[in-house]
């Protein structure tokens, strides 16, 4: 039985956004590994919004059953533009949720909960996206051994279309700091990276490195959808994904200056200065 007609009927719903950045959390408690994950989750996104360096963008948060410390943080002091809540289905599932509920021609920055983001980052992806032709995905983090990885035709195009070096572009600080934040022996990653070379790239006046990263990226979301998918894995190899966006013909890219950075699950007292600076 019904009496009457809904009054939301006839109703329009705000639009997205040409740009939304969409942050994945994921924060089960403040225990062991997680114990100091909450100023690296609230770190990542501030960051992240406060330094775009652009403007008409939206927030979108996934947040992937996380305890309620964050969750309040999040609906009463970051309000993101869309927040969406429920039990953890994963990293992929998220992802793969994200990119096909937005329009195809939305710009889409997808990331993990503990990435730090520099000054200007977005504005610097989107000049990427920009002049690059036929971008799977731009990433801000450049990493060395990422060069191994799933960037055949990226390569293949650039020999053919831009200038393409080899050497070891990426500086040692850079190489330091990612060895921190992911708890490897800076030792053992000189050693095991002594033959792996960067791969710089010059087009159009642009510089960026000939690989991407799963942990952050910009990309479109009608092109990345169809290469995702469902997965009931709580963190399944990214590999697959970056081969997926390899495979289709697609450029995946890094901005030669660093934009991002991986922190990992403590914050860095360099980093924890940066972030307060914008509180």
């Amino acid at each position: 039985m019904r009496h009457g007609n809904n009054p939301l009927r006839t109703k329009r719903v705000p639009s997205y956004a040409p740009v939304v950045l969409a942050v994945i959390t994921h924060l089960p408690d403040l225990k062991d590994y997680h114990k100091d994950r909450l100023n690296v989750v609230k770190c990542c996104l501030e960051t992240m919004r406060a330094n775009a360096g652009a403007d008409n963008f939206q927030v979108l948060v996934w947040d992937n059953g996380s305890c309620d410390k964050l969750t309040h943080w999040l609906k009463r002091s970051y309000q993101p533009d869309f927040l969406i809540t429920g039990p953890n289905l994963g990293k992929t599932t998220a992802r793969t949720s994200i990119l096909r509920m937005l329009p195809d021609k939305t710009i889409v920055g997808v990331s993990d909960d503990d990435m730090f983001y520099y000054p200007d980052w977005l504005k610097a992806h989107l000049e990427v996206m920009t002049v690059y032709p036929n971008v799977g995905t731009v990433s801000g983090w450049p990493v060395r051994t990422q060069h191994r990885f799933h960037n055949g035709f990226t390569i293949t195009w650039a020999k053919r279309a831009a200038k393409l070096e080899y050497g070891h572009f990426i500086s040692k600080q850079e190489d330091l700091d990612f060895c921190t934040s992911i708890g490897r022996d800076y030792g053992y990653q000189v050693k095991t990276t002594t033959k792996d070379m960067d791969a710089k790239i010059t087009f159009r006046g642009v510089e960026v490195y000939g690989t991407g990263h799963h942990c952050q990226f910009l990309g479109r979301a009608g092109t990345l959808a169809p290469l995702d998918e469902f997965s009931t894995e709580a963190m399944r190899s990214e590999r697959y994904f970056e081969n997926k966006v390899d495979q289709a013909g697609l450029l995946r890219l890094t901005t030669y200056k660093r934009y991002t950075r991986h922190i990992g699950n403590v914050l860095d007292p360099e980093l924890e200065e940066l972030w307060q600076k914008l509180r």
